[in-house]
């Protein structure tokens, strides 16, 4: 005859399934989603990041927080100063902020 699980134990057992998929979801985030509106005003500052280069010719343009960019475009109540190949300059309330490629980011 086979002895079947009690309550209690079985309880416990759902109990610590559903806490780790609660606290494990929250803490893990996919790398290669772009970051919503909430996340990026979440923060004090600002926050660019730059996903893409790609420098032709042609034109400079830069593929920041998931969105395409080229000089003289606005990110939020930034303008796009320059597009280099490693980094591009935005200005934000009169100051200049320089930000790179983030490891992992396209080089073109």
């Amino acid at each position: 005859m086979r002895k079947q699980p009690s309550l209690q134990v079985v309880v416990g057992s759902i109990l610590i399934v559903v806490a780790n998929l609660c606290l494990g979801a929250e803490f893990v985030r996919d790398p290669t989603r772009p970051y919503t509106a909430r996340e990026l005003s979440a923060t004090a500052a600002p926050r660019f990041v730059v996903n893409a280069i790609i420098i032709s010719p042609e034109r400079r343009v830069a593929i920041v927080n998931g969105r395409r960019v080229s000089v003289g475009d606005s990110i939020g109540n930034a303008t796009v100063i320059a597009i280099e190949k490693e980094k591009m300059v935005l200005e934000l309330d009169g100051k200049r902020i320089t930000t790179g490629l983030h490891d992992g980011a396209s080089r073109q």
